[in-house]
């Protein structure tokens, strides 16, 4: 899936696009929301936050989504939007990185050198300089705690998820690389395995991440091949989140997100 601040720079196109200008708590919300479960992938692989974000982005990704959003929309409208926009890049931009880098650490590795090479090109930002929570509001909400509780136990049989354990886990795994300097950044930097996410922060662990060579790639389970740039995926993605939310916008009340596997970007049938 596209890493942390590919979302958040998608989310902002996106409000750009629809001419909706957020700050303060409405902003940091939508933030939260443009990351969906993915906070969740910090928690251990035996937890059930962990097993959420798997779930929520390969089985009935849809029906979860479509859920959390209409339990939030009272709370927060402007974190239900975020969550769109995160499920519209997933579901068209999250195929190629799997076409590259597979379901192992390389594709942990090829999301955070696309996150490199977009900040650079937008913000000329080093990413180890930023402050990802700073973008985000101080932890979760009672609202937000209990609708993913309750949600992923009504779609996925799930029980005890906490987000507010997921979003802490996320910071803390943060917290260990960003804004360091050094003797401390150095020592993290020579001990990382190879297989470590982390490693992508230091090293080039993959040439032309965003396939600026429109080097052909190829979709495993659809069976075809494409030579689209990540940019232009990107690109697809806001044209298409743009119809639905402009819907949305203009007060729909029958809307619903579609029905597509947010790691393959195929149709799901949904019938569990």
């Amino acid at each position: 899936m596209p890493g942390f601040w590919t979302h958040i720079l998608y989310g902002s196109d996106v409000l750009q696009t629809v001419g909706l200008d957020l700050d303060g708590k409405g902003r940091d919300y939508f933030n939260l929301g443009c990351l969906f479960t993915d906070p969740c992938r910090y928690c251990s692989k035996e937890t059930p936050e962990f097993l959420l974000w798997r779930l929520s982005h390969t089985l009935k990704c849809g029906s979860f989504a479509d859920a959390l959003c209409r339990e939030l929309e009272g709370f927060s409208r402007f974190y239900v939007i975020g969550v769109f926009t995160h499920y519209y890049l997933d579901a068209i931009a999250n195929c190629y990185i799997v076409a590259r880098a597979g379901n192992s650490y390389k594709r942990e590795q090829l999301e955070i050198a696309i996150d490199k090479t977009i900040l650079r090109q937008r913000t000329g930002s080093d990413i180890l300089r930023l402050e990802p929570g700073a973008e985000l509001p101080d932890g979760s909400t009672t609202e937000i705690e209990e609708a993913f509780a309750s949600i992923a136990r009504g779609v996925y049989g799930l029980e005890g998820v906490s987000f507010s354990r997921a979003l802490n886990n996320m910071n803390s795994t943060f917290q260990m690389f960003y804004r360091k300097k050094g003797m401390l950044l150095f020592l993290r930097k020579i001990f990382l395995k190879n297989e470590r996410p982390e490693k992508a922060y230091f090293t080039d662990t993959h040439i032309d991440p965003l396939n600026h060579e429109t080097r052909p790639w190829f979709h495993s389970i659809a069976g075809w091949e494409s030579k689209e740039t990540f940019e232009r995926l990107y690109e697809r993605a806001i044209e298409e989140l743009g119809e639905f939310l402009a819907a949305y916008l203009d007060g729909r009340k029958d809307w619903s997100l579609p029905a597509l596997s947010l790691t393959t970007g195929l149709p799901l049938m949904e019938t569990l």
